[in-house]
């Protein structure tokens, strides 16, 4: 059974107190709820919830359901979860469990993001309806549980209930996500099989979405052809399939056809050709937009930034500007992440002042890539600031500012602020904190027991299994000490031994240490992986290895074979010539 809160008295959530008299006047006890209720479903007036609150208190039951149904509707609409649960309790407590107020209850529960509490009242109830069935069905889908809602689904199937549109439409967005192409094909002929699919254009729409995110788009195409009628999302969904399997003139095609496109399809074909990176056609269907916002501007600046264009990408923010546009805190954060990498000062200070004078400083998003700049141009005390000003921190924030210390060389505060970010209630570390972690602890003087012990917090305490780069960073902390072969260890034991990133970190350690024994050994291993052969790296090592131990014949070999696979070392350059640059602008 569920646990509910069944006080004799049901409390309200706020202090003020509304008289039942002076809500409903002098109407005769038995008429209260009729004259209650009717506001309760047309207004959901926080009076009208009051006044019914206070007549459950004082013992004058409903007649029927219906208020109750409304009073949950209300409740739950307001945020007013203690109230809700109350009510749960005074359901079952008076005998009023039926149908349609379980399924009223399991919508606040899906709603308050208590799915598992959904799923119980579910597992209780009598006769569950298709409403029951879907209101669970889609709160896992909508929640990204998708393989739970398509179990559900099934089990629906096999149920005595008749599935209906939405049980598809559900199912159908599960398969999307997942790219279950087979099982989304075998609903679409169930579909088809109880003739709902005809005249039905929602569940057209999102046969055309499952198919075009499966990639199978013959079949997304045939559905669209098929469609009695289409809408605007119809036109879109098929646009949409076409571009994101670089399907870009059949999108363009579609796009010529439709009676009036909007904004989304504008922006589906402008992402598309961005990433194709195709940014003259990008711009050329932003210019045919008649009425272009900031995202459709924002597509295109990220496409620059995605693509490591930053000056590309601050020349398009300039003609953003020179066009009116009016920047968004995205347009902010995209184009700081391009000159956080060009490390570009004067930029910096003039994006800042920008987003000072829009009032979108103390955005998260704007205020989390000013940390993230400021801390890539060495600029600390700036990123500091910045981060104690804001009033609101997310973990992006807190992961900025601590690997603004990681990138600085400062091990300390960097432990120091993540174990304040510990002491928050509502944020723990994730994936990223731990690699900014142990990054700082594998570039700084840190005792060992010191990272070993995050490395083993993150598994054990949050769960978190790790990726090739969190072991990377351990491998390259252990070799820096020596200890070359617990970083080997390392890298066996984590199931990366056919990795050939970690090996190749391993080697770079077994470089910084002079260690020509062990790399040796390394190399050997990346040759059995079928490494070495294209990676100029392991020969630029090996060569810089066997000079610095006067092996100049084994020197003079690795260069021969270097020249005739065409091998040079890159010819430095340096951030301050970018800066030269900006100072141009």
């Amino acid at each position: 059974m569920l646990r509910f809160v069944s006080n004799k008295v049901i409390v309200f959530p706020t202090s003020r107190v509304y008289s039942r008299r002076s809500y409903v006047g002098s109407t005769a006890s038995s008429n209260l709820w009729t004259t209650v209720v009717p506001a309760l479903a047309q207004s959901g007036a926080i009076e009208a919830l009051h006044a019914a609150v206070e007549l459950l208190n004082e013992g004058d039951k409903p007649h029927d359901t219906s208020p109750l149904v409304h009073l949950l509707r209300v409740s739950g609409n307001h945020g007013y979860v203690s109230l809700c649960r109350q009510l749960h309790g005074y359901v079952v407590k008076n005998g009023f469990v039926q149908t349609r107020v379980s399924n009223s209850l399991m919508r606040f529960y899906r709603t308050s993001d208590s799915l598992e509490d959904a799923h119980k009242l579910f597992d209780e109830m009598s006769d569950p309806d298709v409403i029951s069935w879907n209101s669970l069905i889609s709160g896992y889908v909508q929640s990204g549980r998708f393989h739970e809602g398509l179990s559900l689904f099934l089990e629906l199937h096999r149920s005595d209930v008749f599935p209906n549109e939405f049980s598809f439409t559900s199912a159908l967005a599960a398969c999307a996500r997942l790219k279950l192409s087979r099982l989304g094909a075998c609903i679409h002929s169930k579909i088809v099989k109880l003739g709902i699919e005809k005249g039905n254009v929602i569940v057209g729409n999102c046969l055309i979405d499952m198919y075009g995110k499966c990639g199978s788009m013959d079949d997304a195409v045939l559905v669209f052809q098929f469609m009695e009628e289409k809408d605007t999302v119809s036109w879109n969904a098929i646009v949409a399939s076409c571009s994101r399997n670089g399907k870009l003139e059949l999108g363009l095609w579609f796009f010529h056809q439709m009676p009036n496109p909007d904004t989304v399809t504008y922006n589906e074909l402008i992402d598309a050709f961005v990433k194709s990176g195709d940014f003259i056609n990008a711009f050329q269907i932003l210019s045919s937009m008649p009425n272009p916002n900031s995202s459709s501007w924002n597509t295109i600046l990220t496409g620059y930034v995605n693509g490591d264009q930053f000056g590309e990408a601050t020349d398009f923010f300039t003609k953003m500007h020179s066009s009116g546009v009016r920047f968004d805190e995205y347009s902010l954060s995209i184009v700081l992440a391009a000159i956080a990498d060009l490390a570009v000062v004067p930029w910096g200070s003039l994006i800042h002042s920008c987003a000072l004078k829009l009032g979108l400083e103390s955005r998260v998003v704007v205020a989390s890539a000013l940390i993230d700049m400021y801390s890539k141009c060495g600029m600390l005390k700036h990123a500091q600031l910045m981060f104690w000003k804001m009033p609101r921190k997310n973990l992006i924030a807190w992961n900025a500012m601590i690997a603004g210390y990681a990138r600085n060389g400062d091990s300390t505060e960097a432990m120091k602020l993540f174990n304040q970010l510990k002491q928050e209630r509502f944020l723990k570390p994730d994936r990223f904190t731990f690699l900014n972690l142990l990054a700082v602890c594998s570039h700084c003087e840190v005792p060992m027991e010191i990272t070993l012990g995050y490395f083993e917090m993150m598994i054990n305490e949050y769960g978190i299994k790790p990726s090739v780069e969190h072991c990377c960073s351990l491998i390259r902390a252990m070799a820096q000490r020596g200890e070359i072969r617990q970083a080997k260890k390392v890298i066996q034991e984590f199931g990366f031994r056919f990795n050939g990133v970690a090996w190749r970190v391993l080697l770079g350690a077994c470089s910084a240490r002079k260690d020509l024994k062990a790399a040796k050994v390394v190399v050997a291993k990346m040759v059995a992986l079928g490494e070495a052969d294209e990676d100029e790296y392991i020969y630029i090592v090996m060569s810089n290895l066997y000079a610095y131990h006067e092996r100049w014949r084994e020197v003079s070999h690795i260069r021969k074979i270097m020249r005739e696979k065409g091998v040079e070392k890159e010819v430095g350059s340096s951030w301050i010539q970018e800066q030269n640059v900006a100072s141009q602008l």
